[in-house]
């Protein structure tokens, strides 16, 4: 079974795929057609890159909450995650914050941790890019490089991300100046949407690899086939 954040990108794929099944009803004829195609397939870009920024989001909080859950030491927690906290602790200038640490207070430091930087993410993460997702998987559960699981049969990690990028660009294009400069045709969309679901999937299954090795427990039943 996948992670919660994979179920709610599908049920939301699910409405995506909707956009284009409405077509013969809405889009009419003649020039006005073209507008309205239009019209849909932007809105499309639009909530693809919408869902995926939603997944990487849910599926990052998700991991970093059951790799807390599961570790009943902070000896189980990345030393890159455990330095990033203490940082934050000790930016904060009052040094009776370190008694916060007694007990299992180190879990309330971290999430503390996670709550920033998901703070820092809805913030400054306006364009879901490789390089920004790569930061936040590095910083939430010390997973070095996320985008080197994004390879499959003829398509390699570097452009994999090349197209995420690329797609991302259309959807600012269309998000900050109402419009692409170029039409965007339905197969843009459909492109797109494929796209994310293989990187939805593969790196589902890489979270999944690493909460394992990290916690010797499985954050989520078996990722068979889906």
């Amino acid at each position: 079974m996948p992670s919660q954040a994979y179920l709610h990108f599908a049920e939301n794929k699910k409405d995506i795929e909707m956009i284009w099944h409405i077509y013969a009803e809405v889009v009419g004829s003649g020039k006005s057609k073209l507008r309205r195609v239009d019209v849909l397939n932007r809105s499309a870009i639009v909530f693809i890159s919408a869902c995926w920024e939603s997944y990487v989001e849910d599926v990052a909080t998700e991991s970093f909450d059951f790799m807390i859950e599961n570790s009943d030491s902070p000896d189980l927690i990345p030393n890159k995650v455990k330095v990033i906290a203490s940082k934050e602790l000790h930016d904060a200038k009052d040094e009776r914050r370190v008694w916060e640490l007694a007990g299992t207070g180190w879990k309330k430091i971290l999430l503390e941790h996670r709550e920033l930087t998901r703070a820092g993410w809805l913030k400054d993460f306006n364009t879901p890019k490789s390089r920004q997702v790569s930061e936040l998987f590095s910083t939430m559960l010390d997973v070095p490089n996320i985008t080197s699981c994004w390879t499959w049969q003829g398509m390699s990690s570097e452009e994999a991300c090349k197209r995420l990028d690329d797609f991302i660009t259309i959807r600012g294009n269309i998000a900050h100046r109402t419009k692409h400069d170029n039409t965007v045709y339905k197969s843009v969309g459909k492109n797109f949407l494929s796209h994310v679901v293989k990187l939805v999937e593969n790196t589902d299954l890489a979270v999944y690899n690493h909460l394992c090795s990290m916690t010797a427990s499985s954050p989520w039943q078996e990722t068979g086939s889906r």
